[in-house]
């Protein structure tokens, strides 16, 4: 038994007339929405713009924050980049003046928020107890009145008759 593929007529029909392309809708927005817009894609120029006069750094190094009444806010992943761009503040607001069309950008304040990333851990290299050492934290194990202290130096002493994986 086959079955019937829905046709595109049958999709179309169950939206209302009204319901308008996102492309449309976006190119064609007025009010609020057209403001956002406008925005997103002043903040998207600016982001290039700080790319092309800092491209020794990363992408993700220096970032667009916000941009309010003309006060340009940016956020760097080190220390060293934001003195760095502290430095040349004004060197970076002519750059943004002189582009087509031109970003009026009066003050620029940097601050430090470091990208975070899953570090993994890495286990230092240890080296493998002697028998004398292994044999002294025994003994010392036995005098020892702590019992949880006491289990893990009785348990540090016997790795001595187990195989590590640095041998």
């Amino acid at each position: 038994m086959s079955k019937k593929r829905p046709t595109t007529s049958s999709f179309a029909s169950t939206f209302p007339k009204t319901v308008k392309d996102t492309k449309e809708l976006l190119s064609t927005s007025r009010g609020s929405l057209k403001n956002i817009i406008n925005h997103a894609k002043a903040l998207l120029s600016l982001q290039s713009i700080i790319s092309d006069q800092y491209p020794h750094y990363p992408a993700d190094e220096i970032r667009v924050a916000s941009l309010n009444d003309g006060h340009l806010e940016l956020t760097t992943a080190s220390a060293a980049s934001t003195t760095r761009i502290k430095y040349s503040q004004q060197t970076l607001i002519s750059a943004l003046r002189r582009q087509k069309p031109p970003h009026f950008v009066d003050s620029i304040a940097v601050s430090v928020r470091p990208q975070f990333h899953t570090a993994t851990i890495s286990t230092p290299d240890t080296k493998a107890l002697s028998d004398q050492s292994a044999q002294n934290i025994a003994e010392a194990a036995k005098y020892i009145e702590d019992e949880p202290l006491r289990k893990a130096l009785i348990r540090l002493a016997d790795r001595k008759k187990r195989p590590t994986n640095l041998e």
